[in-house]
Order: structure tokens, then C-alpha cells, then sequence
């Protein structure tokens, strides 16, 4: 954990709340009372004030600090909406799928798993893939999903956006990174939602990212690792909300 923070520090970032281990992961996110803009670009303050999460690597655990695979997630909200920020550095940007609900685990893509009512056996899955494609879908049964099921399930009010520092499915280029900003109305989430009531919640989360470069085997990370399949809830870190 000190070695992550000396990191941030040299890179200019601030340690976001995190640990070592699986257990008791925990992330604050901030309330905003200024408007976010959904375009892909990071450039309100709220982001600059909120901690980030860095991604591990998925099968083996150790904090991915490989800057060129690099990926820091931020978490807000606002009386409505939930928000979520993805950086993710990248040599080789890419994504073929222009429809929502395709698979797009199966190219790039970033990933949020959330459970608002602590039920391991459901929860909301949220996939963005570089060219903005949206994939989200209710997971019922982890042992068996049934994914033209579970995919007819769409969040209404969903909004998000991606921003390419390079060029978008040229391969022999070298790229820098790609940013995602998700929103996401809290009644999507949770139909009885209480607004003056949010800093009593206690959802359960997980962040996960796959990098495919062209030519090489595809890379996992995840901010609670699985060791395997990202369908885990078991091991999802907690999100709590602060008006701090």
C-alpha cells in the first residue's frame, strides 16, 4: 500500500480509499452540487477532488502499475444521479460492436457491478466499450446467466460518454488512453430511492476493465479481484456515499 501511494504521489494522484486484500474495500463516493457535463472528458472539479481507485490485476492480485495499462476509477453523486469515471491508459484503443446489449466482453470494455439491496443473487451490470457502446443487464443467477435474458433489462436513464487520446481502431499507431464518464439516475437503481436518505446507504460494488492490444492475450483487472470470472459478488467492495 505505501509503495501505491509513493506512485500517486510522483504522479501527482491522491491514494483513494482502498486496501490490500478483498475484504472490507471501501470507496466514498463525493457529492457534487455543480452540474457534470457527460462527454468522456474529466474536466469538472469534482473529479480532481475525488480519490481514485487504481484496478489490479485480476488472476494475481498485485496493483497493476504498468502506466501504460493503468486504470483509475472515481466515483460522485449528485441528489439524483450516480456517476462514474473510468481513465484507462491504452496503446491499442479498439471496439467493433455500434449496438447496444452486443458482447462487449469479448473486445474492450470497462465494467461496474452494483447491488443495492445486498442481495448477492441479483444485482445491475454496466459495460462501456471504447467506441461508447452501452451493454447493461440484471443479473438473477450468477451460476447460470442467461444473457439474452438478463440483457433485456435496460437502465432508462443511463447516460454515458467516451473520450479517445488517440485514433479509434487504427492498430499500428501507438494510442494513450480512453476515459469514460457513466451517470446513472438512482431511481434506475433502486425504485424506492430516498435522496435524504443517501449517506445511510451501504451498496455493494465492483470495477473491473479488459484490455485487448492487437496480438497479445487479453488482461483483466478488477478493483476487488475474482481470481477468475467477474461474476463474484461475494468479494464486491462497499460504496458509501459522503456529503464531506
Amino acid at each position: 500500500m505505501y509503495h501505491l501511494c509513493i506512485l500517486f504521489v510522483l504522479t501527482g494522484l491522491n491514494c483513494g480509499t482502498q486496501q490490500d486484500t478483498n475484504k472490507n474495500l471501501l470507496v466514498h463516493a463525493l457529492r457534487t452540487y455543480s452540474g457534470i457535463t457527460i462527454d468522456g472528458t474529466l474536466d469538472e472539479l469534482i473529479w480532481r477532488a475525488t480519490q481514485p481507485i487504481l484496478l489490479k490485476k485480476n488472476h494475481t492480485s498485485p496493483y497493476n502499475a504498468d502506466s501504460i495499462r493503468q486504470t483509475l476509477v472515481r466515483v460522485c453523486y449528485d441528489s439524483l444521479n450516480l456517476y462514474i469515471s473510468f481513465e484507462c491508459m491504452d496503446v491499442d484503443i479498439w471496439g467493433t460492436f455500434d449496438k447496444r446489449d452486443q458482447h462487449l466482453w469479448t473486445e474492450e470494455a470497462v465494467e461496474v457491478f452494483v447491488d443495492v439491496d445486498n442481495n448477492e443473487n441479483d444485482y445491475v451490470e454496466i459495460e462501456v466499450s471504447p467506441k461508447n457502446t452501452l451493454f447493461d443487464s440484471f443479473i438473477v443467477d450468477t451460476l447460470n446467466i442467461d444473457v439474452s435474458a438478463t440483457s433485456k433489462f435496460n437502465l432508462p436513464g443511463i447516460r454515458t460518454a467516451v473520450a479517445v487520446r488517440g485514433t479509434l481502431n487504427h492498430q499500428h499507431d501507438n494510442d494513450s488512453s480512453w476515459t469514460v464518464e457513466i451517470s446513472v439516475p438512482f431511481r434506475d437503481l433502486e425504485a424506492h430511492f430516498d435522496k435524504r436518505k443517501i449517506t445511510d446507504l451501504t451498496w455493494k460494488i465492483n470495477f473491473y476493465r479488459i484490455n485487448r492490444d492487437d496480438g497479445k492475450m487479453a488482461e483483466y483487472f478488477a478493483w476487488s479481484p475474482t481470481g477468475g470470472k467477474f461474476h463474484r459478488p461475494s468479494v464486491f467492495g462497499t460504496l458509501k456515499f459522503t456529503d464531506r
